[in-house]
């Protein structure tokens, strides 16, 4: 589970390629079909107490990236590539390189520098047929690599491969139905040594579990095959949209293991106002996740350990004003409710909790200046507690649990923005400044209050 300002930040700063549904759309909205390239390299610190557990007190990151996108007479096509570098020092806890992701994790102790890198590749494409229909689709490649020297000396190697084709069904009046499959593959090999036999423990929810160890080759690999379809509505006016997708994982040896299946639905509704000297746009989205954790023993037995199932309600509202040097303001309220429950033969556990956040955006373009600005505010809440201390017979990281839930649930507000600068000399060429400043009102387990992002982008758009 990763911090809503997080995922917003970054939604900022490096954008990702459209999805199937959205490829399906390309040739649709004609504000869409011009042709456009960027390239960018960045780099940036952040630092401070109030973060996860899994994360740096203090990290520098640096990175690259090219996106394109081209229209043709009946095909369009788009893609980008991006290259990141992270490094980060005292760090510890997950040596998963997407902590929160699975319902299981690999936690270890030790404090020491890791560094990681994270390279993507993504490449989608439309083409007509007839006057009615439209094809497509997207694929896409990513790749990580993590390690560790200090102490448990660790390396993982991760890899996710998806693809996506898409089908439209064009209307009149820039209408269009998209019909889209996602196929994707996660996997994820972890390589660790280590002398002393706790030096790992592994986490089967509510950090609850064992302290494991992995055999004299040190390897832990995890394996990840999801599924699903799309639909999406769109026409100026309005757009509707709603996607199943399922998943199944395994972890550890094929006939020792662990399981965990899972599903995600979303849906959504957008509605757009056309105005003289605005244009407002509502949307409401609701996203369901579930996962849950397995055991399979010799022999085939399967047993119960966890399961958790996340609840997101997301409501918007965009005003984008024509002629004016304020060009848009973004009013953002997303709640989440998780439960997650501990069903290990020793323990019985069962948490429920609240967070929400209210998010400001603005958006002002003067010149060459184009300045984005953030405003979040955000907490949390319990329903049900659970057992608050390690029960009776059972292993349980209490401390690292009420850091996590602390780092997740405190009263906590956020500003910052990006200030863009493009250099009349050189057409379209930029530079970019991104500060952000994160305080949390009240911590109890975390070792601060704030976190500082600073990132510095130098772009060209052609």
């Amino acid at each position: 589970m990763k911090s809503r300002f997080n995922a917003c930040i970054l939604g900022l700063l490096f954008p990702v390629l459209l999805q199937g549904q959205e490829i399906g759309l390309l040739r649709i909205d004609p504000e869409n079909m011009e042709s456009s390239t960027k390239a960018a390299v960045w780099g940036g610190i952040e630092d401070g107490g109030f973060r996860p557990a899994y994360e740096a007190p203090f990290l520098w990151k640096a990175g690259a990236e090219a996106q394109l996108v081209r229209h043709e007479n009946r095909m369009s096509w788009t893609g980008s590539i991006s290259f990141e570098q992270k490094t980060g020092k005292n760090m510890t806890s997950s040596l998963l390189l997407e902590p929160g992701y699975y319902p299981l994790d690999l936690l270890e102790f030790s404090k020491g520098t890791k560094s990681r890198q994270t390279c993507r590749v993504e490449g989608g494409f439309q083409t007509e047929l007839g006057y009615e229909w439209a094809a497509g689709g997207r694929a896409s490649f990513k790749a990580a690599h993590a390690g560790k020297q200090q102490d448990v000396h660790h390396s993982s190697i991760g890899m996710e491969v998806q693809l996506e084709p898409a089908l439209t069904y064009v209307m009149d009046d820039d209408m269009g139905f998209v019909s889209s499959y996602l196929v994707q593959l996660r996997t994820e090999r972890l390589q660790a040594t280590a002398g002393d036999p706790e030096a790992l423990f592994l986490d089967q929810g509510l950090r609850y579990g064992t302290y494991q160890a992995l055999g004299g080759d040190g390897l832990f690999s995890i394996r990840e095959f999801s599924h699903g379809f799309d639909e999406v509505f769109h026409c100026p006016e309005l757009s509707t949209g709603l996607g199943i997708h399922w998943k199944r994982g395994q972890a550890g040896r094929n006939d020792n293991g662990y399981r965990f299946p899972g599903s995600t639905m979303h849906l959504f509704f957008g509605q757009t106002v056309l105005a003289e000297r605005a244009d407002h746009e509502y949307r409401v989205s609701y996203r369901r996740q579930r996962d849950q954790l397995r055991a399979v023993a010799d022999g085939g037995r399967i047993t119960a350990l966890s399961d958790r199932t996340g609840r997101n309600m997301n409501l918007r509202y965009d005003v984008r004003f024509i002629d004016l040097f304020l060009k848009s303001v973004s009013v953002i309220l997303d709640g989440n409710q998780w439960t997650e429950r501990a069903l290990l033969p020793s323990t019985q556990d069962n948490i429920r909790w609240y967070d929400e956040t209210a998010t400001l955006l603005s958006s002002l373009s003067y010149g060459i200046i184009d300045l984005d600005v953030n405003l979040q505010a955000g907490y949390g809440f319990w329903r049900n507690t659970g057992l608050a201390d390690r029960p009776e017979g059972s292993l349980r990281l209490t401390d690292d649990w009420r850091r996590k839930m602390d780092y997740l649930m405190a009263p906590r507000m956020g500003m910052g923005g990006a200030l863009t600068c493009r250099i009349p000399p050189v057409e379209g060429l930029f530079v970019q400044l991104y500060v952000y400043w994160l305080h949390a009102f009240n911590v109890s387990y975390l070792p601060g209050k704030n976190r500082e992002i600073v990132t510095l982008k130098a772009g060209y758009n052609f």
